[in-house]
């Protein structure tokens, strides 16, 4: 439907944005205008439906498209998205960037103080993103989404009404989007890869494991490391698809060594702790093990130090349950920061890897070698294999090993390498003579 006003159009979600959309392409091939772009959100406002019902809401939605955009000179062109989502095109030829500002923070406060007089029990906060269409041959589409992704820099904070959209404040959302398709397309398109790093064993000189590792290929096929993506996955809320990604995989490449009839070592993966902490979590596991028939002391899982601190109560049970089938459990870049050393012996876990940290800065000081020294001796004493992390050269390497762990792993002996090339190197011997 399209309510009409004097210098107005608005477009509720019934219409769609497209009629929203190719207004705006009218009013930048006709007109000289000084357009803004806006984004427009309220926080909270689910609460109003909460505790005052849905037809309070119904008119909170009517008062922000009458307020911001229906009843108001300025607007252009709107488009109402449903809930509290809003989008419009602001003529602010009559003034300058910072007046339209203090113009839509000044509208803001007045329409907050509405809201809070008559909702007392909610506090809402209007953000407002701006984009300010100076480059008339940016697409209207994405002056649109650069106006939200303005808006949503914003989201979460109080003190601020309004965002103007720039290149540096934008970049991380950019980033995060940018990341995100891109893993969706790779994980579609074959374009998630499998690299392991190996274990060795100091006093054997042999390979005794390896721990799986991610590397995702873009569209020109181009290598990116997972530095730049899992962060993004995490804040998204895409790190599961990953993890189930890679356990898939790792189980499919036990299979592919044993049918084969390649040398075959337990392979660690790494887990999240909001894939771990699924309900689901142990039986899709065991389902895999049916499916690709894997001995389970082939397969290790690693959990970040933080989980086993913080959230011990909710993983203890599927923790019993894997390792109760012969699974075995890692405690991952222990001594990170949040080691607790009156917990260490209660570990539900059957490995240590102690955190590259340790390489990189406790092995350079006296003081640094003895806590790294006694820490070794600790964990021994109370019975964890231990695998020291972040490895590069052979000073590292004999001190470790002469502290009592012979287990390590790091660049001194080789990089993260391609699954195919773990198995055509190690796949015959383990010697790395």
């Amino acid at each position: 439907m399209l309510l009409e006003v004097p210098m107005n159009h608005f477009y509720t979600i019934q219409s769609g944005n497209n009629k929203f959309i190719n207004k705006a392409i009218s009013l930048v091939e006709a007109s000289e205008e000084v357009l803004a772009f806006i984004a427009l959100d309220i926080s909270n406002f689910k609460y109003i439906n909460d505790f005052y019902g849905m037809e309070e809401g119904d008119r909170v939605m009517e008062d922000i498209a009458s307020f911001f955009f229906i009843n108001e000179p300025l607007c252009r062109a709107a488009y109402g998205m449903g809930f509290d989502q809003f989008r419009g095109i602001y003529d602010m030829t009559a003034m300058s960037k910072e007046d339209l500002i203090s113009y839509l923070t000044q509208k803001s406060h007045e329409f907050e103080h509405m809201l809070s007089t008559r909702y007392p029990l909610v506090y809402n906060h209007v953000y407002i993103g701006i984009y300010f269409y100076e480059d008339r041959t940016v697409d209207v589409r994405m002056a649109t989404d650069r106006a939200n992704l303005a808006k949503k820099v914003i989201k979460g904070t109080f003190n601020t009404n309004c965002q103007v959209f720039t290149e540096n404040n934008c970049k991380a959302h950019y980033e995060n989007m940018h990341m995100s398709n891109m893993f969706i397309r790779s994980s579609q398109n074959g374009g998630i890869e499998l690299y392991i790093q190996p274990k060795v064993s100091v006093s054997k000189n042999c390979v005794v494991g390896g721990e799986a590792l991610v590397r995702m290929r873009d569209e020109q096929g181009d290598l990116i490391m997972p530095g730049r993506f899992i962060p993004v996955l995490e804040r998204i809320g895409l790190i599961e698809r990953l993890d189930k990604i890679m356990i898939e995989k790792v189980f499919a490449f036990q299979r592919q060594c044993l049918d084969a009839g390649k040398k075959v070592y337990a392979i660690s993966v790494n887990v999240s702790k909001q894939e771990f902490t699924s309900l689901t979590f142990a039986d899709n596991i065991f389902k895999l093990q049916k499916k690709y028939q894997i001995a389970p002391d082939l397969i290790e899982f690693e959990l970040v130090e933080s989980t086993f601190v913080n959230d011990l109560s909710s993983i203890v049970e599927t923790i019993s349950s894997l390792r109760s089938e012969g699974f075995r459990i890692s405690v991952d870049d222990f001594g990170a920061g949040y080691s607790t050393l009156n917990q260490i012996a209660n570990i539900p876990a059957d490995i240590i890897k102690l955190d590259g940290i340790f390489a990189r800065e406790s092995l350079n000081t006296d003081k640094g070698r003895a806590v790294v020294k006694s820490l070794i001796t600790m964990l021994n004493d109370v019975n964890y294999k231990i695998v020291f992390e972040g490895i590069e050269n052979k000073e590292q390497l004999d001190l470790v090993a002469s502290y009592g762990c012979d287990t390590v792993q790091g660049f001194y002996y080789s990089r993260p390498i391609p699954a195919e090339d773990f198995v055509n190197k190690y796949g015959i011997t383990d010697s790395l003579a």
